[in-house]
């Protein structure tokens, strides 16, 4: 193989697409810019809007690139009977947006709301034929309803982000891993690639449940996307069973296999879009010069890795006010209120406690968590990118998938004997320190619920640190030993995390008692400054 050939990027094709992406993006961006009748709020309606969007934000514990897609689905289900009914409500929707400011303001021009209005129509018709054309159980239409028009706030988020390059770095990446691991022959085939794309998408876009099920539809019923009058007939009618059938698909064995290569993979790719993003038309030189290659993705790692320990820092402080917000909701409506009305006396030790020791965890444990070592996963990561983007016959795989290993029976019965002792133990800790402060039954509940909580947080925020991670990190054994312990409270903790963002009481008022009043006031205040524009241009 001759220098040349050994330096050259086998999937130039690709790469070229994705610089035509971003011209044509930037494009569209300035014809954006130019363009007339842009769709515009005032200041001060937005600002109160964006301030309720981040206290809102700060109660609902999820991650920042979901808020969008949850702040459209948001707006999508407090006007599902307008939607229903006819009506148009794509310029609201942008208003709304604008005013939260998820997305610019002065830069949409109007058609961007007809363009909003017409996706909608298919979810209008679905919905319809779900309600009269089936036999499904009231209750069980709601949930499919609410089930599709959160993959409207999906698809509606993508036209916000534009996300084509997105979807080209995706196929990237899923075209050029298939060659780069080594599959068992009893794992590959098509399930197996399917799969696999799906664990390229969701790490690379961090992407939630709901946005992986919409990925898996729209693979499934292009349809819906080309000749939607027609497939929403279809969709309507068969909804409950396709939403099974997705369920039932991304339930699979190696799930967890697959996300633990990806997630190391994914930082790979994403220094590729920042190098193609950088060197734009240069990229390829860039690429088949080793030396000026790897300077490049020295500079690109290190505004990474500053990246990183700026987003573990805001992670732990959004986790942090989440903790104590929701903290004080719960003393003045569930532990002040028992026992003063209950109890019939004031346990304040049990109130400090409650209140400050899982702050105090979530902190300490932040403080411990260390990141990747810089000059060894560089230097790793520079040899794994060439494994990337060089041809796959030259170089050595970058990993392996294998079905995991079948526990025998006595094997698991030794494993769920300690797992029981682990639960017994830490159970008897918790009584021994409840007795000694004399808590009653619902300090003690919000005690082991808010150190479950925090000692989850704390899980996903090492993970979070570990995703510049290119050599896996060894764990020290005190961490370990005090992992072993901790155990049975991170799954109370992981089970409470989903249950929360489903049952979240504070984000609940906010949704009912607080944000259809304000949001009714922000209207009136943008109609009443649009009319008094209007004046002032026929003086």
């Amino acid at each position: 193989m001759t220098q040349e050939n050994k330096y050259t990027l086998p999937l130039s094709s690709q790469t070229k697409t994705l610089l035509d992406a971003i011209t044509h993006e930037e494009r569209k961006t300035n014809e954006s810019l130019l363009s007339p009748n842009l769709i515009s709020v005032s200041n001060l309606t937005s600002g109160i809007e964006f301030l309720y969007e981040k206290i809102r934000n700060a109660l609902d514990y999820h991650e920042e690139h979901l808020w969008l897609k949850n702040a459209i689905f948001r707006i999508l289900k407090r006007n599902l009977l307008n939607l229903l009914a006819h009506e148009k409500i794509g310029l609201d929707l942008i208003e709304e947006l604008t005013r939260g400011r998820y997305i610019e303001n002065n830069y949409y021009p109007e058609n961007k709301a007809w363009e909003i209005d017409g996706m909608l129509e298919k979810y209008r018709e679905a919905f319809e034929v779900l309600e009269t054309k089936t036999t499904v159980p009231e209750k069980t239409i709601r949930e499919l309803e609410e089930w599709l028009l959160e993959f409207g706030a999906v698809e509606l988020a993508d036209s916000f982000l534009q996300n084509t390059q997105n979807r080209a770095y995706i196929n990237y990446f899923w075209q050029s891993i298939k060659e780069k691991i080594e599959v068992a022959p009893d794992v590959a085939g098509e399930v197996f690639n399917e799969q696999l794309y799906l664990a390229v998408y969701r790490n690379f876009l961090q992407a939630d449940p709901i946005m992986e099920q919409y990925e898996l539809f729209r693979i499934k019923y292009p349809e819906w996307f080309s000749d939607s009058q027609n497939a929403a007939q279809t969709i309507g009618q068969n909804l409950a069973q396709i939403k099974l059938s997705i369920q039932h698909t991304l339930a699979y064995p190696l799930r967890k296999e697959l996300d633990r290569v990806m997630k190391r993979r994914s930082l790979l790719v994403f220094l590729l879009k920042d190098l193609i993003a950088q060197e734009q038309e240069h990229t390829q030189q860039v690429l088949d010069n080793p030396e000026e290659l790897e300077e490049k993705l020295k500079i690109l790692y290190q505004a990474r890795y500053i990246a990183g320990r700026a987003k573990l820092q805001t992670s732990a402080i959004r986790a942090l006010i989440f903790i104590i917000l929701t903290k004080m909701f719960l003393l003045f409506v569930g532990e002040w209120p028992y026992q003063k009305f209950v109890s019939h006396s004031t346990n304040y030790i049990a109130l400090i406690l409650n209140a400050i020791v899982p702050p105090l965890v979530l902190i300490a444990s932040t403080l411990a968590i260390k990141m990747p070592g810089e000059e060894q996963n560089f230097l790793r990561m520079v040899s794994d990118f060439e494994k990337l983007i060089r041809p796959s016959d030259s170089l050595p795989a970058l990993d392996r998938i294998r079905k995991p290993k079948q526990r025998i029976t006595p094997v698991k019965i030794a494993l769920g004997m300690i797992y029981g002792a682990n639960i017994a133990f830490t159970g008897w800790i918790l009584y021994a320190l409840f007795s000694f402060f004399s808590y009653n039954i619902v300090d003690a509940i919000v005690f082991i619920l808010f150190l479950s909580l925090v000692s989850f947080f704390a899980v996903r925020l090492r993970k979070t640190a570990n995703e510049l991670a290119a050599v896996e990190t060894k764990e020290h054994v005190l961490t370990t030993i005090i992992e072993f312990f901790l155990f049975p409270i991170v799954e109370i903790g992981k089970f409470l995390s989903r249950a929360i963002s489903s049952i979240n009481i504070a984000v609940f008022v906010f949704d009912f008692l607080i944000e259809t009043p304000l949001k009714s006031l922000t209207n009136i205040l943008e109609e009443w400054f649009s009319f008094m524009r209007e004046r002032k241009q026929n003086l």
